[in-house]
């Protein structure tokens, strides 16, 4: 006996016709059948899964009860072929057909040949549906996914959702979407992003799947190599090197797709189907079709990429990345919301840098520039957390500095500004010292906008602009809280 193994799985009450249907097609040169018999149709819906079954044959006394069985099993498992053993020609045998049968014969002119055709063409028949069908379901999905993906701005909260439609077209048990992120070390890993997993699917994970998975440590260098060329990467984890399996295994799965996501050409990660519960023939159709829902979710996440690049730059100096005036303004008014709320105080502190004029005319603007990143970053390092430090125009800066509740608060932010600003700055070989004069006003004494507030904060600010002190609080004598 030569040829493919078919398992075949018999549901018959009669004793031994396993034993003679397998006697029936022992002598087939192209393929081998093996045939598993349960008694009955109950157990065999339990056992449907279990045994990755190529086909079901139903042997029932009365064709009524073979309509029956069909219907059951092909609700069971929509993707195996049945067929029907019938005792007579009757009027139910139309009815098998319409319930899911893709064969129906004869019992009284049962032949090795006969049977072997009707198993054959029940499988290629079920293929055939199960292509069309498949690939419709899963279009559906992808066109549902597109709807959401390129018309809702805040399409991540569909994910879930949308991996749920595309988990439950193609059958599977579980699909997820990772991103490639670089470790600590400057090595890929891929990170989950978000997950949805099929009901009565128990989830296995592992500490690789929580962390990141390391492509090289976990066996998968040559899966990397092959989505950054743009390959989808499918098939049985029994048919794969002994190297690759391992994390498959530990995770449940039998078969998968994983598809790669580009963002502008550049590898952004993958979105994985796996089958855990049974092992899936994936179609030609259903890859195809999982590659455009692939790259409609990168272009989802490309678009998405580009309006918070948009955003980020319009809301953000180029030089120094510090808020510019505009998400100053925002969070100007976001402060008055929680002062509001909390009955805080905060304050506003104008920056002026000192002489930076000079700066500009003997060394050139490029090492103004230079100065100016700097100082940026310093004042980004000395200002709390709830604090914004913003670059309003040219050498001037402003902060926010949230939950005051007195002036000595206020002197000590502007205290720990000048301290970061003592240490020389050091550019191509220069040695430079910086300064910056600071005047502060606080909301709502002087004022309850932000133009009042800054005018005040620069009038305290050229009180003092060109003396020995480095910083001043604009004064009211009628505020009695301002004096010690």
């Amino acid at each position: 006996m030569s040829g493919l193994v078919k398992r075949i799985l018999l549901i018959s009450a009669e004793k031994k016709y396993g034993s003679y249907l397998t006697s029936l097609l022992r002598d087939q040169i192209d393929y081998e059948f093996e045939i598993d018999q349960i008694y009955s149709l109950e157990k065999a819906l339990g056992e449907l899964h279990s045994g990755d079954y190529d086909s079901a044959i139903l042997d029932f006394n009365a064709v009524e009860d073979c309509v029956n069985a069909a219907e059951r099993i092909c609700s069971a498992s929509s993707y195996l072929p049945v067929v029907v053993i019938s005792p007579n020609q009757n009027k139910y045998i139309p009815d098998a057909y319409k319930k899911g049968a893709q064969q129906v014969i004869n019992k009284s002119n049962l032949d090795a040949y006969s049977l072997t055709h009707s198993i054959l063409s029940a499988i290629d028949r079920k293929e055939i549906e199960n292509a069309i069908r498949s690939r419709d379901e899963i279009l559906k999905a992808v066109n549902s996914a597109a709807e959401i993906f390129l018309t809702q701005p805040n399409w991540e909260t569909y994910l879930e959702e949308v991996l749920a439609a595309l988990g439950k077209a193609t059958e599977s048990d579980r699909v997820y979407l990772f991103r490639n992120v670089l470790d600590s070390a400057d090595k890929p890993i891929a990170l989950l992003q978000s997950e949805w997993v099929a009901e009565n699917v128990a989830v296995k994970k592992t500490a690789s799947v929580e962390d990141g998975i390391d492509y090289e440590k976990e066996g998968f260098q040559r899966w990397k190599l092959l989505m950054e060329k743009g390959q989808v990467i499918h098939g049985d984890v029994d048919g794969l090197p002994a190297g690759e399996q391992a994390l498959l295994m530990k995770l449940g799965v039998k078969s998968f797709v994983y598809m790669p996501i580009f963002i502008d050409h550049t590898w952004w990660g993958f979105i994985g189907f796996d089958q855990c519960t049974q092992r899936g023939k994936w179609l030609e159709v259903e890859v195809e079709a999982l590659k455009t829902a692939a790259k409609i979710l990168g272009a989802a996440i490309s678009r998405q990429a580009t309006e918070e690049k948009l955003t980020y730059l319009a809301t953000h100096d180029y030089l120094t990345d510090l808020p510019n005036r505009l998400l100053f303004e925002d969070r100007f008014h976001q402060a008055i919301a929680r002062s509001l709320r909390s009955g805080n105080k905060f304050a506003i502190i104008s920056i002026d840098m000192d002489k930076f004029k000079l700066v500009n005319d003997s060394y050139g603007h490029q090492t103004g520039d230079e100065v100016l990143i700097e100082v940026g970053r310093r004042l980004t390092n000395t200002i709390r957390g709830t604090d914004t430090c913003a670059r309003i125009g040219g050498d001037e800066f402003a902060v926010i500095a949230e939950e005051i509740h007195n002036k000595s608060d206020v002197i000590r932010v502007m205290e720990k500004i000048c301290q970061a600003m003592q240490p020389d700055i050091e550019i191509e070989a220069r040695i430079l010292q910086v300064s910056a004069s600071m005047g502060a006003s606080i909301f709502p004494q002087h004022g309850e906008n932000m133009e009042s507030l800054l005018k005040a904060a620069d009038k305290a600010l050229y009180l003092i602009k060109g003396s020995t002190t480095r910083f001043k609080i604009y004064s009211d004598e009628q505020i009695s809280w301002l004096n010690d």
